[in-house]
């Protein structure tokens, strides 16, 4: 049973016709309110039971539906096989990056320059962000990872140890909205 879903496509906003629109590669899917609104909880709230919870809240009917509708169509993508989601799945960064901050060089921000940061995130959050969409795939970005990890403290470097970081990653900067994932062409 998933347990961890993480949303994909890229909002582009509610039509006239009172659906919305998510954009994932060089399509586009179009979300009733109800979905919609399960698909923007699930950026903050990746957890199954925290979403489920955070839809109530939200007043969302049927959002288990919502849920497993959205997996089905692949603007929702179960987390638990991580290899897999990391070989399907590309990260593309939104916004500008903003540099690193002052009085706190090891947190880099993420938003529009003139305002406030929309994200604030550690220096490995920073790197996924800024060079993850370099690689085709989330995983690519892992082997990436491995090979500068072996370079740097001359051990075997291995992809899956860097795999956990990566979607942690994802993670962070999709609950900020500051990224989104696309499914590898």
């Amino acid at each position: 049973m998933t347990t961890t879903v993480f949303p994909v496509g890229h909002g582009a906003g509610p039509l006239a016709s009172a659906e919305y629109m998510v954009r994932i590669g060089r399509t586009a899917e179009q979300l009733t309110e109800s979905e919609f609104g399960v698909w923007v909880l699930a950026h903050r709230w990746p957890n199954l039971p925290e979403l489920m919870s955070e839809c109530t809240d939200a007043d969302i009917e049927d959002a288990e539906r919502h849920v497993h509708g959205l997996l089905d169509r692949g603007v929702l993508v179960p987390a638990d096989d991580a290899m897999a989601l990391a070989q399907r799945y590309r990260l593309l960064p939104l916004f500008i990056g903003l540099g690193n901050r002052r009085g706190d060089p090891d947190r880099f921000a993420i938003g529009v320059p003139g305002l406030d940061p929309l994200a604030v995130v550690n220096a490995t959050v920073y790197e996924l962000w800024q060079w993850g969409w370099v690689a085709p795939s989330l995983w690519a970005h892992c082997e990436v990872l491995a090979t500068i990890g072996e370079q740097d403290e001359g051990e075997s470097g291995a992809p899956n140890t860097q795999l956990d970081i990566v979607l942690d990653g994802v993670s962070t900067l999709l609950s900020e909205f500051v990224a989104v994932l696309e499914p590898v062409s």
